[in-house]
Protein backbone atom coordinates (compact mmCIF):
# COMPACT_ATOMS: atom_id res chain seq x y z
CA UNK A 1 0.00 0.00 0.00
CA UNK A 2 1.29 3.15 -1.30
CA UNK A 3 1.45 5.94 1.50
CA UNK A 4 0.30 9.16 0.34
CA UNK A 5 1.80 11.96 2.15
CA UNK A 6 0.29 15.05 3.35
CA UNK A 7 0.25 17.67 0.67
CA UNK A 8 2.33 20.96 1.53
CA UNK A 9 1.47 24.21 -1.14
CA UNK A 10 4.08 25.46 -1.68
CA UNK A 11 4.01 29.57 -2.25
CA UNK A 12 4.90 29.77 -6.10
CA UNK A 13 4.05 33.59 -5.93
CA UNK A 14 6.42 34.59 -3.03
CA UNK A 15 8.70 31.42 -3.93
CA UNK A 16 11.58 33.52 -3.74
CA UNK A 17 11.10 34.28 -0.08
CA UNK A 18 14.15 32.44 1.99
CA UNK A 19 11.81 31.54 4.79
CA UNK A 20 9.13 29.74 2.91
CA UNK A 21 11.90 27.99 0.56
CA UNK A 22 13.94 26.82 3.03
CA UNK A 23 11.29 25.96 4.76
CA UNK A 24 9.47 23.87 2.13
CA UNK A 25 13.11 21.67 1.60
CA UNK A 26 13.06 21.06 5.30
CA UNK A 27 9.47 19.96 5.14
CA UNK A 28 10.39 17.56 1.94
CA UNK A 29 13.19 16.18 4.52
CA UNK A 30 10.98 15.48 6.92
CA UNK A 31 12.49 18.27 9.46
CA UNK A 32 9.26 19.45 10.51
CA UNK A 33 10.18 21.08 13.17
CA UNK A 34 12.77 22.75 11.21
CA UNK A 35 10.14 23.48 8.61
CA UNK A 36 7.78 24.90 10.87
CA UNK A 37 10.29 27.59 12.39
CA UNK A 38 11.11 28.96 9.09
CA UNK A 39 7.06 29.49 8.06
CA UNK A 40 7.05 31.19 11.47
CA UNK A 41 9.46 33.38 10.62
CA UNK A 42 7.94 33.90 7.13
CA UNK A 43 4.83 35.02 8.87
CA UNK A 44 5.84 38.22 10.53
CA UNK A 45 5.70 39.87 6.94
CA UNK A 46 3.10 37.45 6.10
CA UNK A 47 0.63 37.27 9.10
CA UNK A 48 -2.37 36.94 7.22
CA UNK A 49 -1.44 34.48 4.69
CA UNK A 50 -4.04 31.44 4.26
CA UNK A 51 -0.84 29.32 2.97
CA UNK A 52 1.23 29.81 5.30
CA UNK A 53 -1.79 28.52 7.98
CA UNK A 54 -1.88 25.59 5.68
CA UNK A 55 1.73 24.68 5.66
CA UNK A 56 2.15 25.83 9.39
CA UNK A 57 -0.86 22.95 10.20
CA UNK A 58 0.47 20.81 8.16
CA UNK A 59 4.11 20.59 10.28
CA UNK A 60 1.79 20.25 13.66
CA UNK A 61 0.04 17.78 11.86
CA UNK A 62 3.17 15.84 11.12
CA UNK A 63 4.12 16.58 14.58
CA UNK A 64 0.95 14.99 15.93
CA UNK A 65 0.01 18.00 17.24
CA UNK A 66 -3.97 17.93 16.18
CA UNK A 67 -5.26 21.13 18.21
CA UNK A 68 -2.42 22.83 16.53
CA UNK A 69 -3.37 21.76 13.14
CA UNK A 70 -6.69 22.03 13.77
CA UNK A 71 -6.40 25.87 14.70
CA UNK A 72 -4.23 26.72 11.97
CA UNK A 73 -6.41 24.24 9.04
CA UNK A 74 -9.19 26.18 9.96
CA UNK A 75 -7.98 29.65 9.19
CA UNK A 76 -6.39 28.03 6.18
CA UNK A 77 -10.39 26.94 4.93
CA UNK A 78 -10.62 30.91 3.94
CA UNK A 79 -7.99 30.72 0.25
CA UNK A 80 -10.10 32.25 -2.25
CA UNK A 81 -8.86 29.81 -3.89
CA UNK A 82 -11.74 26.68 -4.33
CA UNK A 83 -9.14 24.10 -4.85
CA UNK A 84 -6.56 24.67 -2.07
CA UNK A 85 -9.66 25.05 0.44
CA UNK A 86 -10.90 21.65 -0.49
CA UNK A 87 -7.47 20.46 0.36
CA UNK A 88 -7.49 22.49 3.61
CA UNK A 89 -11.21 21.18 4.32
CA UNK A 90 -9.64 17.46 3.45
CA UNK A 91 -6.33 17.81 5.48
CA UNK A 92 -8.55 19.15 8.82
CA UNK A 93 -10.73 16.15 7.90
CA UNK A 94 -7.52 14.32 8.67
CA UNK A 95 -6.57 16.04 11.63
CA UNK A 96 -9.96 15.56 13.49
CA UNK A 97 -9.81 11.12 12.43
CA UNK A 98 -5.94 11.02 14.19
CA UNK A 99 -7.33 13.40 17.00
CA UNK A 100 -10.51 11.19 17.30
CA UNK A 101 -8.17 8.12 17.43
CA UNK A 102 -6.02 9.38 20.11
CA UNK A 103 -8.70 9.76 22.76
CA UNK A 104 -10.05 7.74 25.67
CA UNK A 105 -13.31 8.68 25.60
CA UNK A 106 -15.70 7.23 23.62
CA UNK A 107 -17.54 10.51 23.02
CA UNK A 108 -15.06 12.42 22.26
CA UNK A 109 -13.71 9.63 19.21
CA UNK A 110 -17.62 9.96 18.32
CA UNK A 111 -17.44 13.95 17.80
CA UNK A 112 -14.28 14.19 16.28
CA UNK A 113 -15.08 11.70 14.15
CA UNK A 114 -18.31 13.10 12.89
CA UNK A 115 -16.48 16.18 12.90
CA UNK A 116 -14.14 14.52 10.32
CA UNK A 117 -17.18 13.64 8.17
CA UNK A 118 -18.79 17.18 8.01
CA UNK A 119 -15.08 18.26 6.79
CA UNK A 120 -14.65 15.60 4.34
CA UNK A 121 -18.06 16.41 2.95
CA UNK A 122 -17.27 20.08 2.82
CA UNK A 123 -13.77 19.31 0.83
CA UNK A 124 -16.31 17.07 -1.79
CA UNK A 125 -18.59 20.26 -2.17
CA UNK A 126 -15.34 22.39 -3.30
CA UNK A 127 -14.16 19.78 -5.41
CA UNK A 128 -16.57 17.26 -6.47
CA UNK A 129 -13.98 14.74 -7.92
CA UNK A 130 -11.83 14.92 -4.90
CA UNK A 131 -11.70 10.97 -4.77
CA UNK A 132 -9.77 10.64 -2.14
CA UNK A 133 -12.03 12.80 0.21
CA UNK A 134 -15.09 10.23 -1.14
CA UNK A 135 -12.63 7.25 -0.29
CA UNK A 136 -11.99 8.41 3.60
CA UNK A 137 -16.11 9.46 4.10
CA UNK A 138 -16.47 5.84 3.98
CA UNK A 139 -14.15 5.26 5.64
CA UNK A 140 -14.60 7.27 8.92
CA UNK A 141 -18.44 6.53 8.49
CA UNK A 142 -17.69 2.86 8.97
CA UNK A 143 -15.21 3.99 12.00
CA UNK A 144 -17.93 6.16 13.37
CA UNK A 145 -20.44 3.09 12.80
CA UNK A 146 -18.33 0.85 14.41
CA UNK A 147 -17.40 2.97 17.48
CA UNK A 148 -21.51 3.78 17.72
CA UNK A 149 -22.12 0.28 17.40
CA UNK A 150 -19.42 -0.47 20.53
CA UNK A 151 -21.14 2.21 22.34
CA UNK A 152 -24.78 0.73 22.15
CA UNK A 153 -23.79 -2.88 22.94
CA UNK A 154 -21.77 -1.78 25.85
CA UNK A 155 -25.19 0.29 27.16
CA UNK A 156 -26.85 -3.33 26.76
CA UNK A 157 -24.75 -4.45 28.40
CA UNK A 158 -24.39 -2.03 31.54
CA UNK A 159 -28.26 -2.60 31.36
CA UNK A 160 -28.42 -5.73 31.63
CA UNK A 161 -25.59 -5.94 34.56
CA UNK A 162 -28.17 -3.27 36.36
CA UNK A 163 -31.13 -5.44 36.54
CA UNK A 164 -30.79 -8.30 39.12
CA UNK A 165 -29.72 -11.69 38.44
CA UNK A 166 -29.87 -14.32 40.57
CA UNK A 167 -27.07 -15.62 42.81
CA UNK A 168 -24.46 -18.20 41.49
CA UNK A 169 -25.02 -21.43 42.96
CA UNK A 170 -22.14 -23.04 44.72
CA UNK A 171 -21.24 -25.25 41.96
CA UNK A 172 -20.92 -22.62 39.58
CA UNK A 173 -19.19 -20.68 41.71
CA UNK A 174 -16.44 -23.30 42.02
CA UNK A 175 -16.69 -23.96 38.54
CA UNK A 176 -15.97 -20.79 37.79
CA UNK A 177 -12.84 -20.44 40.12
CA UNK A 178 -11.03 -23.44 38.12
CA UNK A 179 -12.01 -21.98 35.39
CA UNK A 180 -9.99 -19.08 36.11
CA UNK A 181 -7.42 -21.05 37.64
CA UNK A 182 -7.07 -22.79 34.07
CA UNK A 183 -7.06 -19.59 32.40
CA UNK A 184 -3.97 -18.25 34.53
CA UNK A 185 -1.92 -21.83 33.81
CA UNK A 186 -3.18 -21.40 29.66
CA UNK A 187 -5.52 -23.88 29.73
CA UNK A 188 -8.18 -21.99 27.72
CA UNK A 189 -9.74 -24.39 25.24
CA UNK A 190 -10.27 -26.65 29.10
CA UNK A 191 -11.66 -22.92 30.74
CA UNK A 192 -14.11 -22.52 28.22
CA UNK A 193 -15.67 -26.15 27.35
CA UNK A 194 -16.32 -26.46 31.21
CA UNK A 195 -18.00 -23.04 31.11
CA UNK A 196 -20.10 -23.68 28.51
CA UNK A 197 -21.18 -26.91 30.17
CA UNK A 198 -22.28 -25.29 32.96
CA UNK A 199 -24.06 -22.77 31.09
CA UNK A 200 -26.23 -25.78 29.25
CA UNK A 201 -26.70 -27.66 32.87
CA UNK A 202 -26.86 -24.32 35.27
CA UNK A 203 -29.29 -21.28 34.78
CA UNK A 204 -27.90 -19.40 37.48
CA UNK A 205 -24.61 -19.37 35.32
CA UNK A 206 -26.00 -17.20 32.43
CA UNK A 207 -24.34 -14.20 33.87
CA UNK A 208 -21.06 -16.00 32.27
CA UNK A 209 -21.02 -15.66 29.10
CA UNK A 210 -18.87 -12.73 29.05
CA UNK A 211 -15.65 -14.96 30.47
CA UNK A 212 -16.45 -17.10 28.12
CA UNK A 213 -16.46 -14.69 25.21
CA UNK A 214 -13.36 -13.35 26.71
CA UNK A 215 -11.80 -16.53 26.88
CA UNK A 216 -12.81 -17.40 23.16
CA UNK A 217 -11.26 -14.05 22.19
CA UNK A 218 -7.68 -15.27 24.32
CA UNK A 219 -7.71 -18.59 21.95
CA UNK A 220 -8.55 -16.68 18.88
CA UNK A 221 -5.63 -14.58 19.45
CA UNK A 222 -3.61 -16.88 20.58
CA UNK A 223 -3.94 -19.17 17.14
CA UNK A 224 -2.57 -16.40 15.45
CA UNK A 225 -6.19 -14.93 14.31
CA UNK A 226 -8.07 -11.49 15.29
CA UNK A 227 -11.52 -11.80 17.07
CA UNK A 228 -14.69 -11.44 14.55
CA UNK A 229 -14.89 -7.67 13.39
CA UNK A 230 -18.19 -6.14 14.34
CA UNK A 231 -18.19 -4.41 10.62
CA UNK A 232 -17.28 -6.06 6.98
CA UNK A 233 -14.36 -3.81 6.18
CA UNK A 234 -13.56 -5.93 2.92
CA UNK A 235 -12.12 -3.40 -0.07
CA UNK A 236 -11.74 -0.92 2.91
CA UNK A 237 -8.47 0.96 3.69
CA UNK A 238 -9.04 1.34 7.14
CA UNK A 239 -5.49 2.81 7.65
CA UNK A 240 -7.02 6.73 6.73
CA UNK A 241 -4.08 8.37 4.59
CA UNK A 242 -3.51 12.10 3.92
CA UNK A 243 -2.28 13.87 0.61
Amino acid sequence: MNRLLFLLVFLVAIVEARPINDGNKLFAAGDYEGALAKYQKARESEPASPLLFYNIGTCYYQMGKWDEAKAELETALRMPDSSLASKAAYNLANTLFRKGESQSEPSERIASWRESIAYLKKAIDLNPDFEKAKRNVEIVQRKLKEELDKQKEQKKEDQNQDQKQPELSERAKEILARALQLSKEEQYAQAKTMLEQLLAEDETAAQLAPYIQRIDDIIEIKAGRKPKAKIDTENVDNDLEVI
